[in-house]
């Protein structure tokens, strides 16, 4: 009997894909379910690990201010 989670991962493919219009055969609704299972099984871990702030490595984005005048 398949994993019941698995079904709702295709399930979820299928009406997606039929959302977007996007034809997908029975073989490539598989791969993209098989895909997206793990990516959940990789986020519930994460959720899972318990983070502090001093945790995080990336640095909040913030994008150069414009010069006031050009530079040329």
């Amino acid at each position: 009997m398949p994993d019941p989670r698995s079904l709702d991962v295709t399930d979820y493919v299928r009406t997606t894909a039929r959302f977007l219009e996007l034809p997908l055969s029975d073989a490539q609704v598989e791969r993209v379910a098989e895909h997206l299972a793990r990516t959940r099984e990789l986020v519930s871990a994460l959720r899972a690990t318990p983070l502090l702030p001093e945790d995080e490595l990336a640095e909040i984005f913030q994008p150069a201010p414009f010069p006031a005048q050009d530079p040329t």
